[in-house]
């Protein structure tokens, strides 16, 4: 009966151990999927908020996009709006009044665009269509727009107010605009006319390039015909503007456009760049303009695949941490009934012992100073610590470690010496060490015992530790006030009652006062009198409310010189809050002072001459500018040159230079007002800025030439420099300014236009500016621009002008080049061809035009009518002198096909004025490969038969000159027929040009010239208009 009871006992345990196991590998896979699922959950959740967190984003970005973008155009708005009012009375009495001249009414329209940075252009329309004035040139008063899209919008829909257009393409500019136009009405409310703003789209690139995007953003905004007017970050090379009018495929784009839906959210894949984004599209209200912006998926979703990734590291480290806990837990319950025994049997010796060290712990905690024993091996027995935050890691985590396992291994040398010494002595050692702990370090005092059993001489080590950190650093607060004391600032210390009490040795030096001469007086006796008692008042109540005081102060040192100080005053408080001390640091601030008087001279006085440099002169006339707003009196700016400096330079070296400058500038000061101001701008250039010169233009105008003349006057007198005596002259540009429309660097621009035209008459005298010249200078400048592009854009044409022989039969051709400018129309070779042979443009368009002749040399061979034909092409002297001038014929001809037996190059007499043997050189070496050539306008240059003898010439040009008078003139048919009599002792081919009536042909016929080129036989035109049976 008693073996069954155990048996049943032994069977019990160990089918509940079998039940907790099953219990246990169920709840790990509960627990698993139950965190699957919690995780599944959160990406979902953060997925959802990811994406609708990037259409917040989006959309409010586009919709402060598309505000922006419409107060834009409530600017330009307004402009049109006053414009109108200003308008108001019927166009055609506006274009009769004789105060608004059309000059005056396209300074009124530059004045209106230029307050605002944006427009390019305003001009007026009338009812018809025309132009009645613009402020740009390539809309002249008179010009039709009555076939504009914007100009027929109005005709046809009477009730419109204003138009804003897509982009527009500007043929003259060779780039997009956006038109803005607003209806005119009349009192009778009939329709009057336009007016028209062209506003610059670089306006929004420009302003796009200053926000800041995050990664993977994108903006746009594009007309409603789907055009990009600027993109950030451009999709290819250049900025936010190079995609200016490039046109965007997508259709859901275009959907959105033709849905009349203000805004939208979508996703898909840019055709620009092919990113995949999220797009928020927001039309702006009332324009035809769209705002795109976008994000891309991958930056929408980082923080979920991140997450995604965090997760499933989590899962994966939960489900093996969880694996590993299990096996674990199972092995213990395995253990568990065997050690159930021995728990009991131990449990009694337990509560014994802890009995025993609840007694130790009681006496051991009541002590503040931390205590650790070690075994014999030097491992932690016991450790006691009131402030965790002493150890170097947690108590528990030391006991029965090593201590070289656990401390720095600076405290173990430290250790390893103590025990050594004391194992060797066998008494108690001190020792001292520094440990950093949550990255403070602290001090620390440990005396090591020695502990011994009766069975054993030595058990162990007895360590009581104490901390000393604040000790220490009491200690070095004092060793560090003592040695600050003595610093390079002046210190000062006085009791409550400004009692001095202390000075240290820099005081000394600084004030001249001994220590022993100020103990016990009041610091006042530094006083230098240039402050008054509210300055001192202030200072006192600075230091009383905010306990310190600090500024630049004059004291007076001890041999009475006065000097400048920085000065800090500070309240010393006890712990109680009672004012106990004052102390005061200062340090001489004399050589700064000085050092700052310097620096200011150098950065705005000439060195040299000691006069005002650029920088102050612009300084002085933008204050200047305003006070001529205010008081409406005329100032005046004055550019002044000296224009034979250099030659004083070359010859009696640079230091005659420096004082024929010093000279000059003290000359030129003296018969200035003390309130006019002379500046150098550097090299041999001055300004002189005068004020206050009245409100008559005629009288300022006149004082004005005064000025200068005595200026002029006093340069021409003999200037002495060491042993040389030299004359020198100036020139002189002046410019007037009081309008508020005038800036400050168009007055600069103005002074040097003038002094420009002053050099250029020869100097020594004086020019006032003229607008006229401006306007001149302007012109040519957009001109030169507009020629820069003429190749890239393809806006030059070749004409071909008929080469006929004395049958009418057709022998060839001379290629003359046309600029189609998209603006102005056809330009006159007359007025770019000079301008492109002063900026080397001309080597570009005649290689253009050589390979251009080239090609249709090549497709007239393929045809046997024009197989034969010649195609004359003319070459400048710059272009012909090219170094690599044969190697680039050569290679056109190469790479065109051309025969080079039917090309012809013609040259002018002026290109064998210098470098005749390279002339020679290079005609014979094209010549060798059947070039052939021809001489132009023969008789009308150089005229040497000396280099036609010598020359590798095939052809003679009679000049149209002659020709034009050869019936009428004598001297002219003489030339004429000389020519031709010359050609043909020479064996050269005879041509003559401008033939325009049967008489003149039938002349040259009688006299021996059987090639013509003229009017009669057809007008220079496109390869399609000539006559191949003339």
């Amino acid at each position: 009966m008693s073996d069954a009871s155990l048996s049943t006992d032994e069977a019990l345990p160990e089918s509940h151990r079998r039940g907790i196991r099953r219990r246990a590998i169920a709840l790990y896979w509960f627990a698993l999927l139950a965190l699957l699922l919690l995780f599944a959950g959160i990406l979902l959740d953060q997925h959802r908020h990811d994406l609708d967190l990037g259409r917040e984003r989006v959309s409010a970005r586009a919709d402060l996009l598309a505000e922006w973008v419409s107060t834009t155009f409530t600017l330009s708005e307004h402009a049109l709006g006053g414009l109108a009012q200003f308008f108001d009375t019927p166009l055609e009495r506006l274009v009769k009044d004789p105060t608004l001249a059309p000059s005056a009414l396209q300074d009124l329209l530059a004045g209106q665009r230029d307050r605002l940075a944006f427009i390019n252009e305003l001009s007026l329309v009338d009812a018809a269509g025309r132009v009645i004035a613009s402020s740009a040139p390539w809309w002249p008063p008179g010009y039709d727009l009555s076939s504009r899209q914007f100009y027929r919008a109005f005709i046809e829909d009477p009730g419109r107010e204003s138009l804003v257009t897509p982009l527009l393409w500007s043929a003259f500019g060779q780039t997009y605009h956006l038109a803005h136009a607003r209806r005119l009405e009349g009192p009778d409310g009939r329709f009057r006319g336009l007016a028209v703003l062209r506003l610059n789209p670089e306006l929004f690139g420009e302003s796009l390039a200053q926000l800041d995007m995050t990664r993977g953003e994108s903006i746009a905004i594009l007309d409603t015909e789907m055009r990009l007017i600027t993109r950030r970050p451009p999709f290819a090379e250049g900025d936010a503007m190079g995609v200016l009018g490039t046109p965007v495929s997508e259709p859901l784009t275009r959907a959105f456009i033709d849905s009349g839906e203000a805004s939208t959210i979508l996703r898909t894949a840019s055709p620009l760049d092919g990113s995949e984004r999220l797009y928020a599209m927001q039309r702006v209200d009332g324009l035809p303009l769209v705002v795109v912006v976008g994000e891309e998926r991958g930056e929408l979703l980082a923080g979920f695949w991140q997450r995604l990734w965090l997760l499933g590291i989590i899962f994966s480290v939960v489900a093996a941490l969880g694996w590993w806990l299990l096996r674990h837990y199972l092995g213990r319950l395995h253990l568990e009934g065997e050690l159930r025994q021995r728990l009991m049997e131990r449990e009694q010796a337990r509560r014994a012992l802890q009995d025993r060290e609840a007694r130790l712990q009681a006496l051991v905690g009541s002590i503040q100073d931390m205590i650790f024993v070690f075994d014999t091996e030097g491992r932690f027995v016991y450790v006691h610590a009131v402030d965790r935050d002493q150890l170097h890691g947690g108590s528990e985590s030391l006991l029965w470690r090593h201590y070289r396992e656990v401390l720095p291994a600076e405290m173990v040398r430290r250790f390893d010496q103590a025990l050594a010494e004391m194992q060797a002595t066998g008494q108690p050692v001190e020792t001292e060490y520094r440990v950093t702990l949550a990255g403070v370090p602290r001090d620390f005092q440990a005396i090591l015992s020695p502990l011994a059993e009766e069975s054993e001489s030595f058990s162990g080590v007895l360590a009581v530790v104490r901390e000393v950190t604040q000790y220490r650093a009491t200690e070095a607060q004092l060793r560090i006030a003592a040695t600050a004391f003595e610093t390079h600032l002046g210190m000062v210390i006085t009791d409550a009652q400004a009692r001095i009490l202390k000075v240290n040795e820099t005081f000394t030096r600084i004030t001249g006062y001994a220590e022993a001469e100020v103990l016990g007086r009041n610091p006042n006796i530094l006083s230098s009198g240039r402050h008054d008692a509210a300055f001192y008042r202030h200072l006192w109540e600075c230091v009383r409310e905010n306990g310190s005081w600090q500024g630049e102060i004059w004291n007076r040192r001890r041999n009475g010189e006065v000097f400048p100080e920085w000065l800090t005053i500070s309240a010393v408080h006890s712990e109680a809050g009672e004012l106990t001390h004052y102390v005061a640091t200062f340090s001489d601030i004399s050589q700064r002072k000085a050092a700052e008087e310097e620096i200011h001279q150098l950065a705005f006085y000439d060195p040299l001459t000691g006069l005002p440099n650029r920088r102050l002169m612009l300084d002085r006339l933008e204050g200047a500018l305003k006070d001529s707003y205010r008081s409406d009196q005329f100032g005046a700016l004055l550019h002044v040159d000296m224009d034979n400096f250099k030659q004083v330079n070359d010859t009696l070296g640079h230091h005659a230079g420096d004082q024929l400058l010093q000279q000059v500038a003290g000359r030129l000061g003296g018969v200035l007002r003390a309130t006019d101001t002379l500046a150098r701008l550097g090299g041999d250039e001055f300004a002189v800025l005068l004020h206050d010169l009245g409100r008559d233009p005629r009288r300022v105008a006149t004082v004005v030439e005064r000025v200068a003349q005595k200026l002029l006057g006093v340069l021409q007198s003999p200037i002495s420099l060491a042993d040389d005596s030299v004359t020198v002259t100036g020139s002189i540009g002046a410019t007037l300014y009081r309008d508020h429309g005038t800036t400050l660097d168009e007055i600069l621009q103005q002074a040097d236009m003038a002094l420009f035209q002053a050099k250029r008459a020869g100097g020594d005298n004086l020019y006032f500016f003229d607008p006229v010249m401006q306007a001149q200078l302007h012109a040519r400048a957009r001109l030169e621009a507009d020629l820069r592009q003429a190749l890239p854009r393809n806006e030059l044409l070749l004409h071909y002008q008929p080469q006929v022989d004395a049958d009418r039969r057709l022998i060839g051709v001379e290629a003359l080049v046309r600029w189609q400018h998209p603006e102005r129309g056809m330009v006159s070779p007359g007025e770019f061809i000079p301008l492109a042979e002063e900026n080397r443009l001309i080597v570009s368009i005649g290689g253009w035009v050589l390979e251009t002749a080239c090609r249709q040399l090549t497709a007239w061979a393929e045809d046997p009518v024009t197989a034969d034909l010649t195609i004359s092409v003319n070459v400048s002297p710059r272009q012909f002198r090219e170094a690599d001038f044969i190697e680039r014929v050569l290679a056109t001809l190469a790479h065109t096909g051309a025969r080079p037996e039917r090309l012809k190059l013609e040259v002018t007499e002026s290109l064998f004025v210098h470098n005749r043997d390279e002339a020679h050189e290079t005609m014979r070496r094209l010549k060798e490969h059947g070039v052939t050539f021809a001489l132009d306008d023969f008789g009308t240059g150089y005229s040497s038969l000396s280099y036609l003898k010598r020359l590798p010439l095939d052809q003679l040009k009679i000049d149209q000159s002659f020709v034009r008078d050869v019936l009428e003139d004598e001297a002219s048919a003489a030339i004429v027929a000389s020519t031709i009599a010359l050609s043909e002792s020479l064996q050269l081919a005879v041509i003559a040009e401008g033939v325009e009536t049967e008489e003149q042909r039938a002349w040259l016929v009688a006299h021996g010239c059987h090639a013509f080129q003229g009017y009669l036989f057809g007008r220079p035109g496109p390869v399609d208009s000539l006559p191949f049976q003339v």
